[in-house]
């Protein structure tokens, strides 16, 4: 039975939440278009702590969404993580994004053959992964560009609901009798709890020293959006 600090940063969501014993107890978050995990992850972890009247020490792991998702996001939720664990020596607990987004959407819906998490990624692509609840299989996570993935014979063969930020991509090329798309928020740190408490209680670390999220692809710079004032 354990205390956690779980921490989602992989979207643009950016989301603290506070599990005992494997059960979400307090939730805070932030959602921001523009992503905000810079300006307000410890911001919102020290709220979460003011509310609970907790102490940073008095967790017993620190949990973290370990990817796929945003390259920034991601590496800012690790270094969070990874300070507080060597600060307070604690041990890390890594949870696969869509992962936690399967366990959470998991036990609302059985009525499908295969699931398919999923979330926007560049251009004409998705982070997804499968998961056959009946022979309890999971394809890994991947990143595939949509109009080139083989849609059509896994529907062919399977009823599959399709769930995640990711859907709006994928319908723009799926249209079948076997598809069902369920609306789904961004990843929220309410679904590490269980997954977690889990990991816990199986010694499940991850070594902060080394552990990086899963990327799945390089990182691409892009231009700023907003105006740099420099010197003249």
């Amino acid at each position: 039975m354990a205390l956690i600090l779980c921490i989602e940063t992989s979207s643009k969501n950016c989301s603290v939440l506070i599990s005992q014993n494997g059960n979400p107890l307090l939730l805070k978050e932030k959602y921001d278009e523009n992503y905000c995990h810079g300006e307000q992850l410890h911001v919102l972890i020290e709220k979460i702590l003011i509310e609970s009247k907790m102490d940073i020490a008095d967790f017993d792991a620190f949990s973290l969404s370990a990817g796929p998702g945003s390259y920034t996001g991601l590496r800012i939720g690790s270094a969070a993580v990874k300070g507080l664990a060597f600060a307070l020596n604690k041990p890390v607990i890594a949870v696969g994004t869509l992962e936690s987004m399967f366990s959470g959407f998991i036990n609302k819906n059985y009525n499908y053959d295969l699931f398919f998490p999923n979330l926007d990624s560049r251009k004409g692509e998705v982070y997804a992964a499968m998961y056959d609840v009946h022979k309890k299989e999971c394809i890994a996570p991947f990143c595939c560009e949509i109009n080139n993935f083989d849609f059509s014979s896994i529907l062919s063969k399977n009823s599959v609901c399709f769930f995640g930020p990711g859907n709006q991509k994928i319908q723009s090329v799926v249209s079948h009798k076997n598809a069902s798309f369920i609306n789904m928020d961004y990843p929220s740190a309410n679904s590490l709890s269980f997954l977690s408490e889990h990991k816990f209680q199986n010694n499940n670390f991850v070594d902060p020293a080394y552990f990086e999220p899963m990327y799945l692809k390089k990182f691409i710079a892009t231009k700023p959006k907003k105006k740099v004032i420099t010197d003249t």
